[in-house]
């Protein structure tokens, strides 16, 4: 194992950074981090959105000698950053699912053989065997982990293998490690240096404040027209987030007939229309993005002016990173949320399809056994291919909670789900060889005719009997066709009932690694602990979203730090005149100001409206200062003097 030197200083790393980004001096925290490192202890730095994570550790790794290991959750931010480094001459490469066998050992051995400086790994990577038995071999010098929080966040439900990085550390002969991430509450981070098991780490948390970002909440139905005021009203470009693949595009659509320039970006889009609608956006040629969660992330683009919400996020880490791609060249820029309380059912929804429960993933189990013949006691010879409509149509879950409840079982060892190759699909035929032999010589198009009997003489004899591998390069070359005109193509023949076929990456292969039980057991506590650090933090967005206190003052002491009204945002300007009040709403402004009294929760003041009124009302009484609104990160309302004499005084029998 390779050790940091003492002998490096700041002075060495800050020639190294202005030689090779050309930066003259360090951002706020990146000294303390970088200092810490070159001395060999643990580290975990907490930087703000566009803080110069990265930099903590590619810095170092240009004055190592030996290898700097990151392990890193997107293999899209993997790529970037690889591509970003060897634009600077610093030598880097990336170890994922998209790389064959043998590009992956061509990868490892490189690594041994000192051929890099920086080499991203996926956490799963981690875990294999190929990995293992090299990673003795491997001359580390750090061992950075990047976006540490989802060691927390997805250690506990969606991966695993984060687990897996401190017994990786040992395997690799205990180099010192670096942990960084931008969203963590003090929580996390305790959860974090725990998980990692971190040595007396110098922990380096740089202020999540953004001075130059002017945060607001609107409480609307009409969210178009908050929009429209938004994109019209701040000049530049902006990210405007929307939760569901279809909202993107709804939202895309109805800003492209407005007249703005944008384009959409979800991970249901080709990877090469995604990249497309990145490069225009990122060169300007393309105003407004309008993205799920799936973009954004490794993305430095600097002069972001504004960034919309027009659903609710799950989480204030969610939304703090998201809208904190705004204004990162330190000139003013606005985090705005388009609200209404019923956005919260799509959360909650998103939770409820994301967290199977212990019966619900044992019935996953089952009709997965089920569907691929597999007896109890018996373990087949060849990986599972799933199909999922079948899977859907026996158990009646929806397809999310159905991934999420094999990835559980996986976790549970009941299987291994094997990786998508980039170019592999997979085809069944659902009638015989010679029938589809005579459709196509039925055919008076010549160009289908060849299509298929093409198709015939390429696709393996076991695809008349169960899925098959297809090999969408060999395809191409086999047919001499674009790949988009031969999905269109296996398209058509799908829906003449033909043939299945599930195009790269959308298949889900696994391994069994025991023979089918009755049930199989999975962790009940964790997998209940999961949905309610979910609902956890879906709670505290929505306390954010409909709070009375100063917005940015929400959000530090969500993360731990006090602060002062920041005299900006929506709620210190006084940007939100309440409804009118008549003297008909009297009996339920009573009803409020008597329930806040007796500290009952919102949902339970006006049991009989919808959430939205009771809101209205408190609303117009903390204007008229019969209502105090709590303290950050607080939501117990209290009455001042002038909301007392209005609640009646309590009878025995209530307070008893």
């Amino acid at each position: 194992m390779a050790s940091a030197s003492p002998s490096y200083t700041l002075d060495d790393a800050r020639a190294a950074m202005q030689d090779r980004w050309g930066y003259p001096s360090f951002r706020p925290g990146q000294e303390a981090i970088i200092e810490a490192v070159l001395a060999g202890r643990d580290v975990m730095g907490i930087l703000p959105t566009g803080g110069g994570k990265s930099l903590c550790y590619q810095v170092p790794a240009v004055l190592f000698d030996g290898l700097t290991l990151v392990v890193s959750p997107l293999i899209a931010l993997m790529q970037d950053q690889v591509e970003g480094l060897e634009r600077r001459g610093i030598r880097a490469a990336a170890l994922n699912s998209t790389l064959s066998r043998r590009e992956r050992e061509q990868c490892l051995v490189n690594a041994e053989h000192g051929l890099y400086d920086v080499l991203y790994v996926a956490p799963e990577r981690l875990t294999m065997t190929m990995f293992q038995a090299r990673a003795s071999e491997l001359d580390v010098a750090l061992l950075a982990v990047d976006e540490a929080h989802c060691v927390s966040e997805w250690g506990h439900h969606f991966r695993p293998d984060y687990k897996e990085i401190a017994p990786a550390r040992e395997a690799l002969g205990h180099p010192s490690m670096l942990a960084v991430t931008a969203t963590a509450t003090p929580e996390v981070r305790t959860d974090v240096q725990k998980l990692l098991q971190l040595e007396e780490p110098t922990v380096v948390v740089q202020g999540f404040d953004r001075p130059n970002l002017v945060w607001s909440v609107f409480q609307t139905a009409n969210k178009r027209g908050k929009l429209r005021d938004v994109v019209e009203g701040v000049p530049g470009c902006g990210i405007v987030y929307a939760s569901t693949r279809r909202n993107v595009e709804m939202w895309t659509d109805w800003l492209q007939r407005e007249g703005v320039s944008a384009a959409g970006y979800h991970g249901g889009m080709a990877s090469g229309d995604r990249t497309t609608a990145q490069q225009q956006w990122i060169q300007d040629e393309v105003r407004v993005m309008v993205a799920t969660n799936a973009f954004g992330m490794g993305i430095d683009k600097p002069d972001v002016r504004f960034v919309a919400h027009v659903d609710i996020p799950s989480s204030l880490e969610a939304y703090y990173q998201e809208a904190g791609r705004a204004g990162r060249d330190g000139e003013r820029a606005y985090a705005v949320l388009l609200y209404q309380p019923p956005d919260v059912d799509t959360q909650e929804a998103l939770i409820e399809s994301g967290h199977p429960s212990v019966q619900e993933i044992q019935a996953v189990y089952t009709a997965i056994c089920n569907v691929g013949q597999v007896p109890l006691g018996s373990e087949p010879d060849s990986p599972l291919t799933v199909d999922m409509t079948a899977v859907q149509r026996v158990t009646d879950l929806h397809a999310s909670k159905i991934r999420t409840a094999i990835d559980m079982l996986e976790r549970a060892d009941a299987w291994q789900r094997l990786p998508n190759r980039r170019h592999r699909g997979w085809i069944r035929f659902r009638q015989a060889a010679s029938s589809v032999r005579s459709y196509a010589r039925q055919q008076s198009n010549t160009a289908l005719q060849e299509f298929v009997l093409t198709l015939i003489r390429f696709v393996h004899a076991e695809a008349y009997a169960s899925w098959w591998p297809l090999d969408m390069k060999q395809l191409e070359r086999r047919m001499d066709l674009p790949r988009p005109r031969i999905q269109k193509g296996l398209d058509y023949l799908a829906e003449r009932g033909l043939l299945q076929w599930r195009p790269p990456g959308r298949a889900i292969h696994l391994e069994m690694q025991h023979p089918r039980a009755k049930q199989w057991p999975v962790p009940g506590d964790a997998v209940k602990g999961a949905r309610k650090r979910a609902e956890a933090r879906l709670k505290a967005m929505i306390d954010y979203a409909e709070s009375a206190s100063c917005r940015r003052q929400q959000l530090l002491a969500y993360f731990g730090e006090d602060s002062t009204p920041c005299g900006r945002c929506d709620v210190c300007l006084g940007r939100h005149d309440p409804d009118p009040v008549t003297p008909s709403d009297e009996e339920e402004l009573r009803h409020v100001l008597t329930s806040i009294a007796r500290d009952k929760p919102m949902q339970t003041w006006l049991p009989d409206q919808p959430r939205y009124r009771a809101q209205r009302l408190l609303r117009w009484l903390v204007r008229e200062q019969y209502v105090e609104p709590p303290p950050p990160q607080a939501t117990t309302y209290r009455l001042t003097a002038q909301g007392q004499r209005f609640v009646p005084q309590s009878r025995p029998e209530e307070t008893s």
